[in-house]
């Protein structure tokens, strides 16, 4: 997907708005205010399949400035937070890559609505920026209303459960909805978690590997002996060895100088 995109990028990567995040975080502040003067408002952005097809078009790309929600003290947060995360992802990504990341979680999201004939806003679609916003900086340290302090990974971990769940408790073919905001995410960060979690069993073995020799008898006080000659700190004991843990070995192998140093 990486190199997709910045293939893509070398092409159009100029026609791509800057400060996204702002137009978003403006019209979702409009939304909330047009829907206090007028309640019915924000039912006429959303995302309709019967509607669009009778002609209301505006429909397609009018969802994504419904705001998290409409409770003035919820919706204070999540602006911004949605400025905080979306700023972030900007400066990090760029703006073309951001953009694509919300055009792409866009149109899977209105392809979901149409083939299945559900409606939809997009609530999930920004779940799932908040998981890309938690996989770079999981230690981020945020404070839930602003008291609070909390590292955003377990947060993450709680938004991811709260997409499964609606997974099983949607009605019907809803349930594809949050199932393509966990899919644009993957999209993206697929390669990412793969790499992590990789990272994470090559540094559990090493911890392994590290509290087997700690658990064992001291180097001082054990025999040294040589993988490739034999050869000992009994035999010879002016010899020095070294611990090799390069790719050629199932683990740390000790090895005399001689045969470290051509090794």
């Amino acid at each position: 997907m990486e190199r997709l995109l910045n293939r893509i990028e070398r092409r159009f990567g100029r026609y791509a708005l800057d400060n996204l995040t702002l137009v978003l975080v403006g019209t979702q502040i409009a939304t909330l205010v047009l829907s206090t003067a007028r309640p019915e408002f924000a039912g006429m952005l959303t995302l309709e399949p019967n509607l669009v097809r009778e002609g209301q078009l505006w429909r397609l790309f009018s969802y994504l400035f419904l705001p998290a929600s409409f409770d003035p003290l919820w919706a204070i947060f999540s602006l911004y937070w949605l400025h905080l995360m979306g700023t972030a992802l900007e400066t990090r990504w760029g703006a073309f890559k951001y953009q694509a990341y919300w055009i792409v979680g866009g149109l899977l999201t209105a392809l979901g609505a149409f083939s299945f004939d559900v409606s939809a806003d997009n609530t999930y679609l920004l779940m799932s920026l908040f998981l890309a916003f938690a996989t770079l900086w999981p230690r981020h340290e945020i404070r839930i209303f602003f008291i609070l302090p909390v590292e955003v990974r377990w947060l993450a971990l709680l938004d991811a459960l709260g997409l499964c769940a609606a997974i099983g408790m949607a009605d019907g073919w809803a349930m594809v909805l949050p199932v393509i905001a966990i899919g644009n995410y993957l999209l993206f960060f697929g390669s990412d978690l793969v790499a992590l979690v990789r990272n994470t069993i090559r540094q559990s073995s090493r911890r392994r590997e590290r509290g087997a020799f700690a658990s064992g008898p001291s180097l001082a006080d054990r025999e040294r002996r040589c993988a490739v000659c034999g050869i000992t700190s009994e035999t010879d004991p002016d010899m020095g060895f070294r611990i090799c843990r390069c790719a050629k070995h199932s683990g740390p192998t000790e090895l005399c100088v001689t045969h470290a140093r051509d090794h």
